[in-house]
């Protein structure tokens, strides 16, 4: 019988090259073929599994004006021995309450620490009174460099799909840049600041926010969406991007938000457009559009101005999978940060520098809560939704729905409305609007109510209930 040496061995099992009984290697019977899984397989599965949670979530859901609960299932993945749990936003980042199934089929109360929904990313926390009580235990993860991914590479899915048990899906990389046009989950903005791992493991619903995994059980990537008429086309939040979000969501002091910086300008790829505008190949970003009245239009950046660098350091967007990086970089700037801008104008034979002061970026939509005295759901307004809806700046808050036979729909306030003042007296948030429904409570009376509604201005009486 021919020895094989130790090493040798080892490396015919990594591979997954190992012989059954009464075969010899290389024999060709059909009989003879291995069909176990392979030693990594196995051996990433084990590592990963018992970090592996489901998540069932009750939230709130607005229709007609008022808050119904709504039950959701996903995943996640439990990242140290404090109990932190990594999963997206879409799953978990609107959750009122929150219960996580350890491996050892536990039950445990967890509770919300912040999300970001720009990158579709939450983190929540075991309940570690309820899990010391309890005696019970957990394993975390390791998180990976998805800088270090390659295309072609294996990598594994784990989650819990549909809301079964832990369930493992294998495939491979098939692309480590995946790019998608400012898309949005839920209503809100996602992708934005980063680009996707593209996989064909299989990702399916229940599947989102449970661990992308390499062959060494480390964390590559959050599974987020699938594609189901791509045949099993699956995204994950590259883990170095979540790495950055974990951070800002851990310290306390950032109230479970990450605050990032704008200066309004829609940017475009230059392919096809160097010989138009007369520049060199992989230099620079197209300004596609300049919002009104944001910090780009008051420094005076215009529409088909080409950014050549950003505080001295040269940008290069030739390819849509190229802008996501440059977004990042302005949105990491400290919100107030002046920001010097290298401009190249149509025209003009020398660049230019423009500086300009960033501002908070805000999303289309915000958080839906509920004026329960006058039977209305509301959100705070913010320039993004005057923006995309064309409406003149303005101060107030948007109505989104109102209940039936509730003092708001007796005074016929409807969704899409803009509260402008209320009694008189201006409201420019939620928590102006609360303040005056509390007080009305206590003392129930007409009052008026200042609305903009399309492009017009109307006046309502809000009355009591008979």
């Amino acid at each position: 019988m021919k020895l094989i040496p130790a090493p040798a061995k080892l490396a015919l099992v990594l591979s997954g090259i190992v012989t059954l009984a009464g075969c010899s290697l290389g024999h060709e019977d059909p009989k003879c073929i291995d069909v176990r899984p392979s030693y990594p397989v196995r051996y990433a599965t084990d590592r990963i599994s018992p970090a592996v949670v489901r998540l069932d979530i009750v939230s709130e859901n607005f229709q007609q004006g008022q808050a119904r609960s709504e039950r959701s299932i996903g995943s996640g993945v439990i990242i140290d021995d404090q109990g932190h749990v990594l999963t997206n936003f879409h799953v978990a980042g609107r959750a009122k309450r929150i219960d996580i199934t350890l491996s050892s089929l536990e039950h445990v109360r967890a509770n919300l620490l912040g999300s970001d929904h720009w990158t579709d990313l939450a983190l929540v926390q075991l309940d570690m009174d309820e899990v010391h009580r309890r005696h019970l235990t957990f394993s975390h993860a390791d998180l990976g460099d998805s800088s270090k991914v390659m295309l072609a590479q294996p990598v594994m899915a784990v989650g819990t799909p549909y809301g079964l048990s832990r369930t493992v899906t294998a495939g491979i990389v098939s692309n480590t840049d995946r790019t998608f046009d400012e898309s949005d989950i839920d209503g809100y903005e996602t992708g934005w600041f980063n680009n996707w791992i593209q996989t064909d493991a299989a990702i399916n619903p229940g599947n989102s926010g449970g661990p992308l995994v390499d062959l060494r059980g480390d964390v590559v990537g959050i599974n987020t969406r699938g594609m189901t008429t791509g045949n099993n086309l699956g995204f994950a939040i590259p883990i170095d991007v979540a790495k950055d979000v974990i951070r800002v969501l851990m310290n306390p002091a950032n109230h479970g938000k990450v605050a990032r910086s704008y200066i309004g300008v829609q940017l475009q790829p230059l392919q096809d457009f160097e010989k138009f505008y007369d520049i060199a190949i992989d230099k620079g970003v197209l300004v596609a559009s300049v919002e009104n009245d944001s910090p780009a239009a008051i420094a005076g950046i215009k529409a088909e101005d080409i950014v050549l660098a950003i505080d001295g350091v040269p940008v290069n967007v030739r390819f849509p999978e190229q802008l996501a990086p440059v977004r990042r970089m302005i949105s990491d700037y400290p919100i107030g940060s002046d920001l010097t801008l290298t401009v190249q104008r149509p025209g003009k034979p020398e660049p230019m520098t423009v500086k300009i002061k960033t501002e908070k970026l805000e999303s289309v939509i915000t958080e839906e809560q509920a004026i329960s005295a006058w039977g209305l759901s509301v959100r705070d307004l913010t320039r993004a939704y005057l923006r995309d809806n064309r409406i003149p700046y303005t101060h107030g808050v948007l109505v989104t729905g109102s209940r039936p036979g509730s003092p708001a729909q007796a005074a016929e306030i409807d969704r899409d409305d803009i509260i402008l003042k209320v009694d008189g007296k201006p409201v420019t948030s939620v928590e102006d609007l609360q303040a005056a429904a509390e007080a009305w409570s206590k003392n129930p009376r007409p009052i008026g109510i200042d609305i903009r509604r399309g492009r017009g201005q109307i006046f309502q009486v809000l009355k009591p209930r008979d």
